[in-house]
């Protein structure tokens, strides 16, 4: 009976270096690739998709003396961690210079407007970091899932039994809908507005009209999906 190393040196595609080229080279020339550096007892392995685009995960698969799994961590890519990084300045910086600055600058002016434009634009920030990361938090569940599956330590079926018994309507889970519906709701429709009103958007909008869209699609799939097996059970 073949090993766990042996498996996963089966789906591996691609043999690179966990190094922040290799990652660029990655989100745009290797995507539905299975890629992996391997060393003797822990082998890392990412791969992307479409949906995900740079911010995918990376797998880290430690080994024992047999080969088998002992456990698999899980983290952010470098070329994720350094988008994160831009883009988190990019926002901290307009915060700073077209926001806070000129408010402390006029403050004997301030009224509650600028306060209001202020909270909208922080709401707005966190939103899309909210709704990106629960992407990104699916997209490695179901990565990993397929990865178990495909190596044998885990079955299909046990995995939709596990994710069927999860409650999606906890407190938690209900607060994280009533902001995250409207939100996606807001980024397909703000650009298809602007658009229809003789406006301009910058082209990777579209990539949030897709994360949104994807985003409702499906977790109202899973919803009903769940709702039709307990109803049918």
């Amino acid at each position: 009976m073949k090993s766990h190393k042996e498996k996963i040196d089966k789906l591996i595609t691609l043999e690179r270096e966990n190094n922040l080229l290799n990652h660029i080279s990655t989100s745009l020339f290797n995507k539905g690739e299975t890629i992996a550096e391997k060393n003797l007892s822990e082998y890392t392995i990412w791969m992307t998709n479409y949906w995900v685009g740079t911010f995918y995960p990376i797998f880290k698969i430690n080994f024992n003396e047999k080969n088998e799994i002992k456990n698999i961590k899980t983290e952010l890519s470098l070329i994720g961690k350094l988008w994160t990084i831009v883009l988190s300045g990019l926002i901290l910086s307009f915060f700073v210079f077209a926001l806070i600055i000129p408010m402390i600058q006029g403050f004997e002016y301030l009224d509650y407007t600028a306060l209001i434009i202020l909270g909208i634009y922080g709401l707005l920030a966190f939103g899309i970091y909210w709704v990106f990361k629960k992407i990104y938090l699916n997209e490695t569940k179901y990565l990993l899932n397929d990865l178990k599956i495909a190596i044998g330590i885990e079955t299909k079926d046990n995995i939709e039994k596990i994710e069927n018994e999860k409650n999606e309507w906890t407190i938690k889970m209900i607060l994280f809908r009533l902001f995250a519906y409207p939100f996606s709701i807001f980024i397909i429709l703000f650009p298809i507005y602007t658009i229809l009103t003789g406006g301009n958007i910058v082209p990777k909008v579209g990539g949030a009209i897709v994360l949104g869209t994807l985003y409702l699609i499906t977790d109202i799939k899973t919803i009903i999906k769940k709702k039709t097996k307990a109803n049918n059970s």
